[in-house]
């Protein structure tokens, strides 16, 4: 494992404003977050192996971890022409996930303040609000100038409810609804999208700041980074990261790193510094996404698209608390 320099000794005072079904970050300072001899380890029973993975055989993604009250949530493809059948799975300490909802059609999931449970719908094309297990999800916008969006991809809540997502064409009908591959604001109990950025190529993974006055967002053409003003509307963009290109999905710890999928998972202090990697195991499939979770937040989850073992989640324990999504 390559150890970048150790990151500043600092506290949360300025970084402390985005919680998450009634967590928030603790104080600092934080030191560097990746232990000595970290290692990845895949989750064997997360998935359920059954007819939908054709028994765990199917090479097929799997995407959109998410932590709520206590289980992590992932989104699981099928196997099917674009968009493709998705399923969500609740999967709680180490026995078999189950099936929260078999038809949702989702890439990624988030949650908001209020603990509510959100998805990227390339079914609908649209993101969509859950409720009990089993339940019709709710739709919370799903068009822009009269057509759906092609196939939202990720998705990111401020404190205050305001929506930012994505939407490439990776999962979208033939030919796409849209001209555009767009990222997108929707304003708190709006069910209007507005326009972020109409000029990214396949714009992927999104996520804020601690602070949540950053937002990020990666694409094709890169990483880059938006300032985001009091109302929620966020400035031009501007390139952070410029070495990594085609990144996944993200997540934020407290101290404000960056951590970024790609063929490894890349930690970038909120200077854009690479200051450690986290190496997936031998075998392990393309990685798609992170996220936080655990009793105190400090295990990063790690979903990865592949077949058998190279497939599913994966975890390392970190010495630094992050996001849930």
């Amino acid at each position: 494992m390559t150890v970048g320099a150790l990151v500043a000794m600092a506290s949360l005072a300025g970084m402390v404003g985005k919680a998450h079904a009634g967590w928030s970050c603790p104080a600092g300072p934080f030191g560097h977050p990746v232990p000595p001899g970290a290692q990845i380890t895949h989750l064997d029973n997360a998935l359920p192996r059954d007819a939908f993975n054709q028994n765990g055989n199917l090479n097929a993604n799997v995407e959109g971890p998410v932590w709520l009250g206590g289980s992590l949530y992932v989104s699981e493809f099928g196997q099917g022409a674009n968009p493709p059948p998705s399923r969500v799975l609740q999967i709680t300490g180490d026995t078999p996930g189950v099936v929260f909802s078999a038809t949702a059609g989702t890439n990624g999931l988030a949650t908001d303040a209020a603990g509510k449970l959100y998805g990227a719908s390339h079914k609908v094309g649209g993101i969509v609000r859950f409720g009990a297990a089993g339940e019709e999800p709710t739709v919370i916008v799903a068009s822009y100038q009269g057509q759906r969006f092609n196939s939202p991809n990720d998705l990111a809540f401020r404190s205050d409810g305001t929506l930012y997502f994505t939407d490439p064409t990776w999962q979208a009908p033939s030919p796409p609804p849209q001209a555009k591959t767009r990222v997108y604001r929707v304003a708190p109990g709006s069910h209007k999208a507005l326009v972020v950025d109409a000029n990214r190529s396949q714009p992927n993974g999104i996520t804020l700041s601690p602070d949540e006055k950053t937002l990020y967002l990666s694409s094709l053409d890169g990483l880059y980074k938006y300032a985001v003003a009091a109302d929620g509307s966020v400035g031009p963009a501007k390139r952070f990261a410029s070495q990594i290109g085609g990144a996944d999905g993200m997540v934020v710890d407290c101290a404000g790193n960056l951590y970024v999928t790609s063929t490894d998972v890349i930690v970038l202090n909120p200077s854009g510094k690479e200051i450690d990697r986290l190496p997936m195991p031998a075998g392990a499939g393309s990685v798609t996404n992170v996220a936080f979770g655990g009793a105190k937040r400090k295990t990063l989850f790690i979903t990865a698209m592949g077949q058998g073992n190279g497939r599913g989640v994966f975890k390392v324990d970190l010495k630094v608390p992050g996001m849930p999504y």
